[in-house]
């Protein structure tokens, strides 16, 4: 069986296509000139090189393709990027893929969507017919886009199916929330904002990978969304202290009341616009909240209809993201 994975030279769509190829899969990852492959299987994976946001390139692409895996979008805020630029990356290839997978019959549409189209949900478990209110660029794309694939199903009975994960961590993250966090209490600049007590959640790579498989192998999954979250929330106190533990650091005592850390992410980003407006600032608001803020997701739907069961805890976890980040 052909697999087409776009993202996949990032982390999570890396791991996805070493999975595939694993399983037999005849894997194409799409890329663009000089984009970084050596995550990827050696000679295991058919790279191509595409623009996915022409649709000519796109409907090349799927020819004789059975399973579409559409990871790719600008992350994060997308810095460096214009709103007009986050919406035609993050929809446009979509409604692409979306189009040209259903003219060809593609098998299945697996959509990796994002917990961040709900918004600043309060405590939880947020579920999957919890209200999504985007606050961001990134989740109010991912919300469109999650539209855009539920039309596809809802108007054609197009099989397609929607994953929403937590923050994700493992090795091969140099970019996100989980590396920074581990470099700054490794260079004793972390400062816990607020009482730390607020609860975040996190899933393991290899389990998030998991889950998307027992989704695409599973036909209960079409039409369905499914959040899919390690086995628990943890405290951002319990956090810091097992990175610090395995780092062989002492945790950092201080705290920085809440108020103080988001005006000084609200400053820190105004700064950076009118001076560096290609680089993301040090400290956002977007990042406090993330930090700050109590909420936790239920995985129990992909539990009942998939048999998805996390296996990681956050110990073992953390070990071997430090132990990679200090290789790599």
């Amino acid at each position: 069986m052909k697999a087409l994975v776009t993202g996949g030279t990032g982390f999570i769509g890396s791991h996805l296509a070493g999975r595939l190829v694993k399983e037999g899969f005849h894997v194409i990852v799409p890329v663009r000139k000089g984009s970084n492959t050596k995550y990827l299987p050696s000679g295991s994976v058919e790279i191509r090189e595409a623009d996915l946001l022409d649709p000519e390139n796109v409907n090349g692409l799927l020819k004789n393709v059975d399973l579409v895996f559409h990871l790719a979008s600008i992350r994060g805020s997308g810095w460096s990027y214009d709103d007009t630029e986050v919406f035609k990356v993050n929809v446009g290839i979509t409604r692409n893929l979306l189009e040209a997978s259903a003219s060809e019959r593609v098998g299945r549409f697996v959509y990796l969507s994002s917990v961040s189209v709900y918004g600043h949900p309060r405590g939880g478990p947020v579920q999957e017919d919890s209200a999504c209110f985007p606050v961001t660029r990134y989740g109010k794309t991912k919300y469109q886009s999650e539209l855009l694939v539920r039309d596809y199903y809802d108007k054609v009975k197009f099989p397609a199916t929607i994953i929403r994960p937590v923050i994700t961590y493992g090795p091969r993250d140099t970019w996100g929330m989980m590396p920074k966090l581990i470099n700054m209490i490794n260079s004793k600049k972390y400062l816990t904002v607020g009482s730390g007590e607020n609860r975040i959640h996190l899933i393991y790579i290899d389990d998030l990978i998991e889950g998307i498989m027992l989704a695409v192998k599973n036909p209960a999954a079409v039409g369905s969304t499914y959040i899919l979250s390690g086995e628990r929330p943890v405290t951002v106190n319990r956090l810091v202290e097992i990175i610090s533990m395995v780092l062989k650091k002492r945790p950092p005592r201080f705290h920085v009341p809440k108020g103080v850390a988001q005006l000084s992410g609200y400053l820190m980003e105004i700064l950076n616009r009118s001076f560096v407006a290609d680089r993301e600032p040090f400290l956002t608001p977007d990042k406090i909240d993330i930090m700050c803020r109590d909420r936790f997701f239920s995985h129990e739907k992909a539990k009942e209809d998939l048999g998805f069961s996390p296996e990681m805890d956050y110990e073992k976890g953390i070990h071997v993201t430090v132990d990679w980040l200090k290789a790599a």
